[in-house]
């Protein structure tokens, strides 16, 4: 039996005229639930309907109302999105694919991380991202080198502890891979990079971001000044150093 209830956010409908032709918006507000519910939006009619049952289910594992281990029950899922069971079973293959869900003991379960886990995504994490950043600087543009310089800018404005943070620490790394021009290269680390959120979110609390900004500055001007091997290098000790943090911050 499934610890948590799910229940249906409100929905506010709003009737925008345009060219003659009313469309119908629909604006998802969370209810102000008791604590321990689960919270999802509805599924809105349309051709992906498997996609944003997808997102809404991933939300929900990425924000902590679904919880590590517990169990995903279709029926309950489906009730709650307004959708059939086949658009939920369809989902939750996508998500099983992500690794944010699991099959075990005949059930489906949120994905509970271990230390071994984690040691395993940041290794690939480490060899993907010096990958990518041999490619971006084979590839470097003007819009590139813009958009790094005013992450570290706004990164210099951020305090410590503000979540901000850890968003601009992504952003920065995700700049890199995509500049790297490699589709393939670009898929795997946006998965990586979900379940390194999910896995601090859920082991770390997801607040703790260990000082980045003086690594990051540097791996700017290497990319800039053209050196493939010190960027690579100190990628790769950067994302070494973040591990170590996770752990220590784990094991503390």
């Amino acid at each position: 039996m499934c610890t948590s209830n799910f229940y249906p956010s409100s929905i506010f409908l709003c009737y925008i005229s345009r060219r003659k032709h009313l469309q119908l918006t629909i604006l998802y507000m969370q209810s102000s639930l008791a604590e321990g519910a689960v919270t999802m939006g509805k599924i809105i009619k349309s051709e992906s309907l498997h996609l944003q049952a997808y997102h809404l289910i991933k939300e929900a594992i990425m924000e902590g109302n679904l919880k590590p281990a517990e169990r995903v029950v279709e029926a309950k899922v489906a009730s709650t999105l307004g959708t059939s069971r086949g658009t939920v079973r369809e989902a939750i293959r996508m998500l099983t694919q992500d690794g944010l869900l699991i099959y075990n003991d005949g059930f489906v379960k949120v994905y509970e991380p271990t230390v071994d886990d984690v040691v395993d995504i940041f290794q690939c994490r480490e060899s993907l991202e010096v990958l990518a950043i041999r490619l971006a600087i084979k590839n470097l543009t003007d819009e590139v080198k813009e958009s790094l310089a005013h992450n570290l800018q706004e990164t210099k404005k951020v305090k410590p502890d503000s979540p901000e943070l850890g968003q601009l620490d992504q952003q920065f790394h995700t700049i890199i891979t995509e500049a790297s021009n490699n589709g393939q290269l670009i898929n795997l680390l946006e998965v990586i990079k979900v379940k390194t959120h999910y896995m601090r979110k859920s082991m770390v609390g997801g607040s703790f971001y260990p000082s980045f900004i003086e690594d990051h500055e540097q791996i700017y001007e290497w990319m800039l000044n053209g050196n493939e091997e010190e960027a690579a290098n100190l990628m790769s000790v950067h994302i070494k150093k973040a591990l170590e943090g996770v752990l220590m911050h784990i094991k503390s």
